[in-house]
């Protein structure tokens, strides 16, 4: 595919990178040299300095001729202007990342056919959406949904020693339900019924949504669905969006943020939450509200030290469980070193949901986990795929993937070695990034 980047911030680097891998045929755009020649040190791509949304700059990228335009800078106004403008000199779809709520018609952070644009991406609300998912489900790490939200998989972090030196097929763990993955330092792991999980690994573990909390037990906590008190660090856009749906749920909300102007908006806006004026990281402030009585804090504030530090506190004071923004990705891992449970990086997730549209193959979604580390994949089965034609110890499945669950007309199952795969079934697929290219082959017609 012959693809057009409008800007070189985290979203746009993370698109070009992994475009550029898939062989893909990418021109970036960006109005500043140095951002531009940082982005060629790091990947061989054809760049143009230049505004964006220009008809000049435009047509300099040949956009009339290219099969997908996205335009993610900083800018709401600018990467509008810059979509219309590509559609409008022939591109064939157009993404536009757009992050303040005024020019949404909702919550849901992912919008078809608005402005006249194909895909329009918020970084903040999705942040939001993933935030709230872990807020429902307070004590796992992540938490996705697939094949219409009939298969669920959770993050969970193994503390209890029972559990851990026993080969995973002598673990009696519940029916449809799978180990696919373990986070192991900074290794991710396709394990086999001959690994074991080990104290502090992270199992993402994936089954039918209906009796995947019964998995949890497993790893010495119970995942609770709905926190009854949450405390929000920051009351910007995506504060203020986490606030908005948990209000719904009858959710206890405090949210703490220094500016006083965005305090009386959040007072006016918000009716049900407690607006605390103040500093996230006085020790003092969050010792007198409380803090420690709280199910979750989420650090929500554009601040990456803020974020830390004010988890950290909260950890110290006895938070449940506590959820960052990572605004910079490479600072997540160390977070959860120091004991941050989990987190959340809003650029990298927005690039992570526009690559789904790009991907080829009948590929329906597409999620990272640890980092980049490992990828789920899912996938629409079609009639003249390898991946139909045989059992699934004979279709030639890469180590360093595994089928998780398929949904389809007989149900949801974790699959066996002798299964197959029929036309119309929804695959779920744990795989690090260097076999997924043997994967999708599998899936081709």
């Amino acid at each position: 595919m012959q693809i057009v980047i409008i800007g070189m911030g985290e979203v746009g680097r993370h698109l070009a990178s992994v475009l550029l891998a898939e062989d893909h045929d990418v021109t970036i755009i960006d109005s500043d040299p140095n951002v531009l020649e940082a982005a060629g040190d790091k990947i061989d791509v054809r760049s143009i300095r230049g505004n964006g949304a220009s008809f000049r700059t435009l047509r300099d990228a040949e956009v009339s001729k290219a099969d997908l335009v996205a335009a993610v800078t900083d800018n709401d106004e600018a990467n509008i202007v810059a979509s219309l403008q590509a559609k409008e000199l022939g591109a064939q779809r157009v993404i536009a990342r757009v992050d303040s709520h005024e020019y949404l018609p909702g919550w849901e952070g992912a919008y078809h056919g608005i402005l006249g644009i194909d895909l329009v991406i918020s970084t903040r609300i999705l942040a939001a959406v993933a935030v709230y998912k872990l807020i429902r489900s307070f004590g796992a790490t992540t938490v996705e949904h697939f094949a219409d939200n009939r298969i669920q998989m959770v993050g969970l972090r193994v503390s209890d020693p029972a559990n851990c030196d026993i080969r995973l097929r002598e673990l009696q763990t519940p029916a449809d339900t799978l180990i696919a993955a373990i986070l192991r330092g900074d290794d991710l792991i396709i394990p086999s019924g001959d690994d074991c999980l080990m104290l502090d690994d992270e199992a993402f573990v994936i089954g039918k949504t209906d009796v995947i909390q019964s998995s949890e037990l497993y790893f010495g906590k119970e995942v609770q669905r709905g926190a009854k008190s949450v405390v929000i660090l920051g009351g910007g856009e995506i504060g203020f969006a986490i606030a908005k749906s948990l209000e719904k749920q009858n959710t206890k909300v405090k949210i703490i943020e220094w500016n006083p102007e965005v305090c009386e908006y959040l007072s006016e806006t918000l009716s049900e939450a407690t607006i605390i004026n103040g500093d996230g990281t006085d020790l003092e402030l969050l010792e007198e509200e409380k803090l420690g009585d709280a199910d979750v804090f989420v650090a929500a504030s554009k601040r990456d030290e803020v974020n830390l530090m004010s988890g950290l506190v909260a950890r110290d004071l006895g938070v449940r469980e506590i959820i960052a923004l990572v605004h910079r990705p490479t600072y997540a891992m160390a977070y959860e070193r120091l004991g941050i449970d989990a987190t959340i990086s809003p650029r990298r997730y927005a690039a992570n949901q526009i690559l789904k549209y790009v991907r080829p193959g009948r590929v329906v979604s597409v999620t990272e986990i640890a980092g980049g580390k490992g990828e789920i994949l899912e996938f629409i089965a079609h009639k003249k795929s390898n991946i139909v034609q045989n059992d699934l110890k004979n279709v030639g499945f890469p180590k360093g993937a595994v089928i998780g669950a398929i949904a389809g007309k007989r149900g949801i199952s974790v699959p066996k070695g002798s299964d197959r795969v029929t036309s119309g079934d929804s695959v779920i697929v744990f795989s690090r990034p260097e076999v997924r290219a043997k994967v999708e082959s599998l899936f081709k017609t």
